[in-house]
């Protein structure tokens, strides 16, 4: 469209020429004004699509915009202006830029005035005296190309005669660690248990960049509670149940003589505050139940005499006999019933049970009504042996065999047609550890032989569940061979910890990146001081452990409100390439 009209413009003074030969003087005047008006509209027009659009072609942008001047200029002292200059190397979108813009402490709101890729930012609150501002731009702000700032950009001025030199610095760990807000707060002249970021806007603040790494530089001498949050809203609050947070084991202190503080880690979580709940309850048939969750549940919290189901009408109970969860999310469960009576309603009522989060099933939340199913129970069960192929090679000789049911068996059938024998048939003894009736694992009393192969044999019929079905009259057989030691290594090393007296036993995970079908070899310490991890197959590792101070085996997050510090954790910097028959020797773990 802006071509046609170019074209036309130019057009316009040769149509006036021909069409007004009988006065030669007018002739020029209106040519010579309308090429005036030519060339001025394609200036305009010019200069209308520069910057607007990238020529077309050529390879993609993807060069991250950089900030090339400011105004106050970094270090500026005794400044008492009412506004902030930024001048970019592209055009950015200026949205992007208005929710990435943050001054430490608040100045209030903002008014923006752009020009090209330049803007300008007033404000209206007074400056306090003898005070360091930060200027912050975070990750977020992105050019027209959708190409983020490499990295958060600070710019500290002062009111006064210098700039505070504190800082902390760290890292988020997560699958997506780029434009993480850290909320920093400072708590002198405040009283720390009443701080609640949910409320709180924080002092001083900066945002992650690509590879999740964080500076918030510039700070006072003094002490500070730091949170990351991923803000949704970005509104610079933590959202409970929205936005994902971290926290920091402890609080932190600069002083003048520790300035600096670095290594700073987090990782993220969500918060679950809310009550869990039955969605539904379903009869599969007339003597199962199918139990539906609203999230996954602590299935230590589930007991058969916590399960009550009457028949609504007459108030007579329903027997219950078993209860088994779906481990993989343990959101879904099936029960075991007495027969259902045809037509009628019945009403089921849950006491006791938690979610993983620990938040209790409440009334009325934790009863369903379901209507008896006339369907007879005729299926047969199926299940699966997981984490053993058929001819695996290089099982591990720490594997237990575990077995998932497609509904509750009767155990003590399957414990009994179930065998494992090495290649020179003598049998493995072992025991058997059951979540519930529909999962189980078989644990040899030893250790299994490296290099050797193995059988496992299930005679059908002692899959039976609870109604008597079962697979009559064949058996099934399943082969794997252990890892031989010659293709095995190790890693070897110190743990050291910076802490004093730290309690908590240490546990330290080595996952292998190249052979992701494996499960992470894990290690218990009492204490700091030497590990190893034997039997490792070839392949790059990562390690990482914690210190779990309070006794539980589990990694705790942590929260911001109430406040509770992290567990301690460290991820060792670097991948570690171990080959089969090299042990890595050496490896030192720190806890900060």
């Amino acid at each position: 469209m802006i071509n046609e009209i170019i074209k036309f413009c130019i057009l316009i003074p040769e149509i006036f020429i021909y069409s007004a030969t009988n006065n030669h003087r007018k002739v020029l005047i209106i040519q010579s004004s309308l090429k005036i008006i030519g060339i001025v509209i394609l200036i305009i027009t010019s200069f209308y699509c520069a910057g607007q659009q990238a020529p077309s072609g050529g390879p993609p942008d993807t060069t991250p915009p950089k900030i090339i001047a400011t105004y106050p200029s970094a270090g500026t002292l005794r400044y008492h202006d009412n506004k902030f200059s930024l001048s970019f190397s592209k055009y950015i979108e200026r949205r992007s830029l208005q929710e990435s813009f943050f001054v430490s402490p608040s100045l209030g709101q903002f008014t923006y005035e752009w020009d090209g890729t330049d803007v300008e930012i007033y404000f209206n609150d007074s400056l306090r005296s003898n005070t360091t501002y930060i200027v912050t731009l975070g990750t977020d702000v992105i050019d027209t190309r959708k190409n983020r700032l490499a990295e958060a950009f600070s710019l500290p001025f002062s009111t006064g005669d210098r700039i505070d030199s504190g800082s902390i610095a760290g890292t988020v760990i997560d699958d997506k660690p780029v434009g993480v807000m850290i909320f920093a707060y400072e708590l002198e002249g405040r009283n720390p248990d009443t701080l609640n970021p949910t409320k709180l806007k924080p002092d001083f603040l900066t945002q992650t960049g690509k590879d999740g790494s964080f500076i918030l530089p510039y700070l006072a001498f003094g002490k500070y509670r730091l949170f990351a949050v991923r803000d949704e809203y970005k509104n610079l609050l933590y959202d409970v149940q929205t936005d994902r947070y971290g926290v920091w084991n402890s609080d932190i202190v600069l002083t003048s003589q520790i300035p600096m503080v670095t290594g700073i880690q987090f990782k993220l979580t969500v918060e679950d505050t809310s009550a869990p709940f039955l969605s539904s309850a379903k009869p599969i048939d007339n003597t199962h139940l199918l139990l539906k969750f609203s999230e996954a549940m602590n299935v230590a919290t589930a007991y058969i005499d916590s399960i009550s189901i009457l028949d609504t009408l007459s108030g007579n109970s329903l027997s219950v006999y078993d209860l088994s969860f779906d481990n993989a999310t343990a959101k879904d469960a099936q029960l075991v019933t007495g027969r259902q009576d045809s037509g009628k309603t019945y009403r089921i009522k849950l006491s006791g049970l938690r979610d993983i989060n620990d938040n209790l099933m409440q009334s009325p939340l934790n009863i369903g009504i379901f209507s008896a199913s006339t369907e007879p129970d005729t299926t047969i069960p199926t299940f699966e042996i997981k984490g053993i192929a058929a001819n695996a090679k290089n099982v591990s000789i720490a594997e237990s065999l575990h077995v998932v049911f497609s509904e509750a068996i009767n155990k003590k059938s399957f414990e009994m047609g179930l065998s494992l024998k090495d290649s020179t048939g003598n049998n493995v003894d072992g025991k058997f550890l059951w979540n519930s009736s529909s999962d189980g694992y078989f644990i040899p009393a030893s250790v299994l032989t490296m290099g050797m192969q193995y059988t496992i044999k299930i005679t059908m019929d002692s899959v039976i569940d609870f109604s008597g079905n079962a697979r009559k009259d064949s058996t099934i057989s399943r082969r794997f061979d252990t890892v031989d030691e010659k293709v095995l290594s190790s890693i070897n090393g110190i743990v050291e910890d910076e802490v004093r007296n730290a309690i908590g036993k240490i546990y330290l995970s080595a996952v292998n990146l190249t052979r992701k079908d494996f499960n992470p070899k894990i290690i218990q310490l009492d204490s700091s001081g030497q590990f190893k991890f034997e039997r490792l197959l070839d392949g790059k590792y990562v390690l990482s452990g914690f210190r779990d101070s309070d006794s539980n085996g589990v990694y705790a997050f942590g929260k911001p409100f109430p406040y509770l510090p992290a567990e301690r954790f460290t991820n060792f910097p670097d991948t570690l390439k171990l080959r089969a028959r090299w042990p890595l020797e050496g490896v030192m773990i720190r806890f900060k």
